[in-house]
């Protein structure tokens, strides 16, 4: 059965949306304990599938997860950077990195959430 609603977390965290089966389900959004970041989009089950997490530093990364972690194509910013490419879970492969050629070839650190 679906339905909606806000869960407060006991770390402070929160998670307001659609729910089904006692899982986020549909769209919603969850921020972190004390502002430590926030992910906007769709769940399927209790899992991310499509959507932006913003960090505290106002970096985004806009695009598909699976499993919890960055998974698929995706868009990362950073200040005045901007990688767009395919993450596995555990890095993020990129091109087209400002003041560099296209061609170019990033792997970022994993996720920390």
């Amino acid at each position: 059965m679906s339905s909606g609603g806000r869960f407060n977390f006991d770390d402070g965290g929160s998670y307001c949306g659609g729910w089904e089966d006692g899982k986020a389900h549909g769209h919603g959004i969850c921020t972190g304990p004390k502002g430590q970041g926030e992910y906007s989009g769709s769940w399927s089950h209790g899992f991310e599938v499509l959507g932006v997490y913003t960090w505290p530093s106002g970096n985004t990364y806009q695009g598909t997860w699976a499993q919890g972690k960055r998974h698929g194509i995706g868009m990362e910013s950073k200040g005045k950077w901007v990688y767009k490419g395919e993450a596995d879970g555990c890095s993020f492969s990129a091109t087209n990195a400002p003041s560099e050629g296209p061609g170019s070839l990033h792997t970022l650190q994993p996720l920390q959430r």
